[in-house]
């Protein structure tokens, strides 16, 4: 069988709460062009009156109303019902976040790198409206180095678990922080990495994560300029750690790259 990646340009995702509907679009996630940061959210709630005399109760039309087939396997998966792959992908390609995560599942199940490199695209749609439990599936295969995932579809990933690590989630910046760190997929992009660890108070888990990439680039001695100053970044957010353990380890490597060496060495150059 062949699975078929949807080409949209946009999606438009609702979350259902127990109050009043609320609708939010992600603007540019799927097959746009330009940098993994350039993303904005469009976030508009839809108007219920309160009860009681404020006014009439205006009602919101569910997005399946009018596509009575694809309302119908919603239902089904919501109601824990048999749903074909065909379904699911169906619904998925509308940019319904569980339908993308149960057909990841699926793909997921075949170890086939193009397979793993499909599941990885649903994740990042499921992630990208707000289930963050499908961050860690989708770490474990972009930590595959056998996987190769095509640049557009990378980059769609990408934007997906920025999205959820502007909004503060834990999981999407931790996993962001790693893969920048560890340089695949998205390239080693120690700046960002630093950003995405001191996106909230620097925590005993940021600290040592930061210690754990300044060793690692120092293992790759001789060091150049720019190797030295994304160590440095590392080892100062390391310094910052509330355990004397990393703490002393981070004091310990930065004497041995003092400030200015990146300096120096540019100038041997």
């Amino acid at each position: 069988m062949v699975w078929h990646r949807p080409c949209i340009r946009s999606l438009a995702f609702r979350r259902f709460e127990s109050g009043p509907a609320v609708t939010f679009a992600v603007v540019g996630f799927l097959m746009l062009p330009g940098s993994a940061a350039a993303f904005s959210g469009a976030f508009g709630q839809g108007v219920a009156a309160m009860p009681g005399g404020l006014g009439p109760v205006v009602h919101v039309a569910s997005r399946y109303d009018n596509r009575p087939r694809l309302k119908a396997i919603r239902a089904k998966i919501v109601a824990g019902a048999p749903v074909s792959a065909d379904e699911l992908r169906l619904l998925a390609n509308t940019g319904d976040g569980l339908a993308a995560y149960k057909l990841a599942e699926r793909l997921a199940e075949n170890p086939e790198p193009a397979y793993q490199a499909d599941a990885a695209f649903y994740y990042g749609v499921a992630v990208a409206t707000g289930r963050t439990y499908a961050v860690s599936h989708l770490v474990t295969i972009l930590s595959d180095e056998k996987t190769e995932i095509a640049p557009a579809q990378l980059g769609n990933i990408e934007r997906s678990l920025l999205l959820q690590a502007q909004a503060g989630n834990r999981a999407a910046v931790n996993a962001l922080t790693r893969l920048y760190m560890q340089g695949r997929p998205f390239g080693f992009r120690p700046d960002m990495a630093e950003a995405l660890l001191r996106s909230g108070a620097v925590s005993t888990k940021d600290a040592e994560m930061a210690l754990q990439a300044a060793l690692s680039v120092a293992s790759h001695a001789p060091l150049n300029p720019d190797e030295v100053r994304a160590l440095r970044q590392y080892l100062a957010i390391a310094r910052e750690s509330s355990g004397l353990g990393v703490r002393t380890a981070a004091e310990n490597l930065l004497r041995s790259y003092p400030e200015g060496l990146a300096e120096m060495e540019e100038t041997d150059e």
